[in-house]
């Protein structure tokens, strides 16, 4: 979060709860690893972010179902 207050031009990516509340209040810019899944889609690195949010949920990282369906919303799947 000290880094993130450095620089205040760049967002944090943060996805674990609590810290995304502590961001807030420190007014610090922020998006979760989905949302960079569905920037790098949007910018063309990416075909598709549903294999990825597959390959994050695998791996141990909690997506509700309601998010997961936001994101693919979101890019068009």
């Amino acid at each position: 979060m000290s880094l993130a207050l450095s620089y205040p031009t760049l967002r944090a990516v943060i996805d674990d709860a609590d810290a995304r509340r502590c961001a807030r209040t420190l007014g610090i810019p922020m998006l979760g690893t989905g949302g960079v899944l569905l920037l790098a889609k949007r910018r063309g690195l990416l075909p598709s972010i549903a294999e990825w949010l597959e390959k994050l949920q695998r791996a141990g990282l909690w997506l509700s179902d309601d998010i997961v369906n936001l994101l693919k919303a979101q890019a068009g799947e």
